[in-house]
């Protein structure tokens, strides 16, 4: 039987997954997409909730990213036999333009400017689980990358 304490892994392998080169959306890195989506809109930071998919005017542009997170996340809660309503909130926020920290960015690993995804989930206990990972990342640009096959 499934247990809250496995919340621990599943936050940060969730969130590892949000920070790798392999999630994609439409083919192409998916934080690349969110970087240009908050240069566009002035904003440093994009806040996803997980459990509800929000309606305003930046939001409208995340609901595809939305959707295909929160799958992926029932799909890991669902492969650890833990029900959803053990949970009571889940955001994952990515910051943009973020100072250079040594545990989250490898000066020089790559072009761009420094991130941070995290991952908040919160239990129907009350208890908080949090995950935070970086790197660097440049705006999403179509004719400097190269699309995923299949697209």
């Amino acid at each position: 039987m499934a247990r809250r304490s496995e919340f621990k892994g599943i936050v940060r392998n969730f969130a590892h997954m949000l920070n790798n080169r392999n999630n994609d959306h439409l083919g192409y890195w998916a934080t690349g997409q969110l970087c240009l989506l908050a240069q566009q809109q002035n904003i440093s930071s994009i806040s996803i909730n997980l459990l509800e998919i929000e309606h305003n005017s930046v939001k409208k542009h995340l609901e595809p990213f939305a959707k295909s997170m929160r799958k992926s996340l029932i799909n890991m809660l669902n492969s650890h036999k833990i029900p959803s309503s053990w949970l009571t909130s889940a955001t994952v926020t990515f910051s943009f333009n973020e100072q250079y920290q040594k545990q989250y960015h490898y000066w020089r690993s790559a072009l761009g400017s420094p991130y941070l995804v995290t991952l908040e989930i919160t239990s129907d206990l009350g208890k908080v689980y949090k995950q935070t990972f970086g790197g660097n990342v440049n705006p999403h640009d179509p004719l400097k990358e190269q699309r995923r096959a299949g697209f």
